[in-house]
Order: C-alpha cells, then sequence, then structure tokens
C-alpha cells in the first residue's frame, strides 16, 4: 500500500529569518537589585539633622536676609546721582546791597558874594546775580565718590552672604555634634550650649531677624 506524501513547503530567504528571529528567546531585563534599608546610623544621624534643622529658615532666606540688612538704606542712595543732576537746574543766587553816602563842601568866593554850602549825594545800589553750573547736567562732581559708595555696600552685602552661610552651618554642625555625642563634663556641654547660642545672636546681627534664645 502506497503511503501518501507529504506536500514539500517552499520557504524563502525572508521567512526563515522572521522565523529564526521568533523563535529566539527573548532577551532577559536587567534587574537592579533593590536599594538596601538604611542603616541604623544613617536613621539616626538623618534624624539628627532633622532635629537640628528643625524650625530654622532655609540657608536661602538667610542669606537674602544677610544681604538685605547688608544694603539697607542703599535704595534712598541710589537715586542721588540723578537727584545731583537735576540739582544743576536750580541757579546760585547772590544778592548784594551797596549804600554809598557822598558829600561835597564848596566855599570860594562868586560875584554875588562869598560860597559856603555842603553838598550830600546819597547812593544804594541792589545787585541780584543767578548762576548756573550746566556742566554737573553731564556729569556731577559727586558721581564718583557715589559709585565708589555703591561698591562698597555691594562688597560688603557679599562678605555679610558669605558670612552668614558660614554661620548657618557651622551652628547646625555643633547641634548636630551636642545630639550624637553630648559631653559628660556638664562645664563642656554647657561651653557648646553657649557657642551655639553666640553663632545665633551673630546670625540674628547679620539677617535683622532675632529669634527666641539664639538657637
Amino acid at each position: 500500500m502506497a503511503r501518501p506524501l507529504l506536500p514539500r513547503v517552499r520557504m524563502t530567504v525572508p521567512a526563515l529569518l522572521v522565523a529564526a528571529v521568533l523563535a529566539a528567546p527573548a532577551p532577559s531585563t536587567p534587574t537592579h537589585p533593590p536599594e538596601p534599608p538604611p542603616q541604623p546610623a544613617d536613621r539616626v544621624a538623618l534624624r539628627a539633622l532633622a532635629v537640628a534643622a528643625a524650625g530654622d529658615p532655609d540657608v536661602a532666606s538667610v542669606q537674602a536676609a544677610a544681604a538685605r540688612e547688608a544694603l539697607r538704606g542703599a535704595a534712598e542712595l541710589d537715586g542721588w546721582p540723578g537727584r545731583a543732576r537735576l540739582s544743576a537746574l536750580l541757579p546760585r543766587i547772590t544778592a548784594e546791597v551797596r549804600h554809598d553816602e557822598q558829600s561835597n563842601r564848596t566855599v570860594g568866593l562868586q560875584s554875588a558874594g562869598e560860597v559856603d554850602y555842603l553838598r550830600l549825594t546819597p547812593g544804594t545800589t541792589v545787585l541780584v546775580r543767578a548762576t548756573w553750573t550746566l556742566a554737573d547736567l553731564v556729569a556731577h562732581r559727586g558721581e564718583i565718590a557715589a559709585a565708589t559708595a555703591a561698591a562698597a555696600r555691594a562688597r560688603r552685602a557679599t562678605e555679610a552672604v558669605q558670612r552668614a552661610t558660614v554661620i548657618y552651618f557651622e551652628r547646625r554642625r555643633l547641634r548636630v555634634a551636642l545630639l550624637l555625642a553630648p559631653p559628660e563634663d556638664p562645664l563642656a556641654r554647657a561651653q557648646a550650649e553657649l557657642e551655639i547660642a553666640r553663632l545665633g545672636a551673630e546670625l540674628d546681627a547679620l539677617t535683622g531677624a532675632p529669634r527666641e534664645g539664639g538657637r
């Protein structure tokens, strides 16, 4: 008995490539291991930092307050060059009053007889003078001094911001040290508390925003 022959299937090269791709195993997606939970020491440090920063403004607010305090009153001085130029439009008034007393005495002989008389000629002169310095409209003589003062104010503001930043983080560092490793000696602990209070008072003076206790 004759066996039936299976039909031959002809596959082209593109079909073979597609079949090979479909048969290949899917690439495995790399998985990152989960981050380990924070160690106890890390949790303690983060808790200490949170406690030390409680009630404090952020450092950007402290820097802005220090800059404003250093530049207090500068807004009034910034308009001085413009006002100085406008002042050149105002004249300088000078007033002068003169009073003269002149007398002439005539003594002699005339055809009519002897002459002896005194002639008085008083005089009063009033002078009013107005002068302008128009060169000050272009460049006032005090503008160089004003520019120098403005540069000095900007330099003081920069120094105040830098100083406030140093004090801000130094005070926080001392707070964290006092929380994590408090001194056993009562005197050393009192000195640490006083240093924190001193830095707080200095920061208050720089920013113009006092806080209770300097903590």
